[in-house]
């Protein structure tokens, strides 16, 4: 199989908020009792399981999602605060639902454990064509959850860059959990990992080049093109001469809708095109 976590975020700057979010992926009813919104997934198909995950010393009530998540809502004040972040890790279809949630509560319990927020862990089961895409979505708060509730940001898996690290460190950490798991039911695992994978159509490029693209010079592979290929040229009324022709006509006629003679801008490109020697297209003003 082919290990693969993807990450997304959702934020009020887009319209998103955490209850509609919480509700679609685990096919829940949630309410928000402040804007009174229902948000109903519940004839949604394909979701087997559906739990909240918290840390050890956690209140009572985040492991409820109707209260987990109007606290997450409830926590942010900005108008375009980040609610939630998701992630979504396929399953290997060679293991059993049974196996396959265990699996899933694992991975959980590790992103627990080290980013110490509060998630919705809900096990999907294939509504596609393909019966083996099984997958889970990992709806997490973007504050720690504390023994006295959801409390700073986490910041360390913030933007795409300085949260690179950290969504590396998710992805291994879901190979590895899911390679374990699969060892354990005693499954013949292939590596398809995720880094394999990359590195296999990194090769696969680079062996369907031709030999010589990355020896060759430009000028010679330029040659090669000319000889082999068949170059477009550009037409008549486009040349270098034909628009000085145009601009002279112009001039002279002073045709008040002809506004490339009167654009300064646009006869100094032509001025310095001509110097070149060469063909060049008739330049318009930047907009």
């Amino acid at each position: 199989m082919i290990f693969h976590t993807s990450v997304r975020t959702f934020s009020r700057a887009k319209g998103h908020n955490a209850l509609d979010q919480a509700a679609y992926r685990g096919a829940l009813l949630l309410a928000n009792p402040v804007t009174k919104a229902v948000y109903d997934y519940r004839g949604r198909a394909g979701v087997l399981r559906v739990r909240c995950m918290v840390p050890p010393d956690a209140p009572t009530w985040a492991d409820d999602p109707q209260t987990l998540w109007i606290a997450a809502e409830a926590a942010e004040k900005r108008k375009d605060s980040t609610v939630c972040r998701n992630f979504q890790v396929t399953l290997p279809h060679e293991l059993d639902e049974e196996q396959r949630w265990d699996l899933t509560l694992d991975i959980a319990k590790a992103l627990v454990d080290r980013f110490g927020f509060a998630l919705q862990v809900s096990h999907h089961a294939p509504t596609s064509e393909d019966p083996r895409n099984f997958y889970a979505h990992f709806l997490a708060t973007t504050r720690r959850m504390e023994a006295q509730g959801l409390t700073s940001k986490t910041r360390e898996l913030d933007g795409r860059i300085n949260g690179k690290p950290e969504v590396d460190w998710i992805r291994s950490r879901v190979v590895q959990e899911v390679e374990r798991h699969l060892d354990l039911a005693k499954v013949a695992r292939r590596q398809h990992t995720e880094t394999g994978l990359a590195e296999r159509l990194a090769a696969r490029r680079q062996t369907a080049l031709p030999a010589d693209l990355s020896t060759t010079p430009f000028d010679a592979l330029l040659a090669r093109y000319r000889d082999q290929a068949r170059l477009m040229g550009l037409p008549d009324r486009h040349t270098h001469h034909a628009a000085k022709r145009e601009l002279a006509q112009e001039s002279r006629d002073g045709s008040p809708e002809n506004r490339l003679a009167l654009d300064p801008y646009s006869s100094h490109c032509l001025s310095r095109a001509s110097g070149d020697g060469g063909e060049a297209s008739s330049l318009g003003k930047a907009e």
